[in-house]
């Protein structure tokens, strides 16, 4: 395969999600240009939940819930950093 551009790479945005009921993070690779909650649902999925309003916080001693209606890149999202799944209406 051959290798990304790194033109290509400034335009993404590879992170790390964890969800409440699963032991083991997914690693997700996208567009900064993604709603976040268009990611939040995306890694809903891939952690099989179905229903519910899916959004992404920030870990860390302050966690701070990013808005579904911004890109990533508006939210400041970083190469490496580590997200929570949560519902934003609730718990997931």
């Amino acid at each position: 395969m051959e290798p990304q551009s790194q033109e290509h790479r400034d335009h993404e945005v590879k992170v790390i999600v964890f969800a409440p009921r699963s032991p083991h993070p997914k690693e997700f690779t996208w567009a900064k240009t993604l709603k976040v909650g268009e990611a939040a649902r995306e890694a809903a999925t891939a952690f099989g939940y179905q229903a519910g309003n899916p959004g992404l916080q920030t870990e860390g001693n302050h966690p701070r819930t990013l808005d579904n209606k911004k890109t990533l890149a508006e939210e400041h999202v970083k190469n490496g950093e580590k997200l929570e799944l949560i519902d934003t209406g609730g718990g997931v």
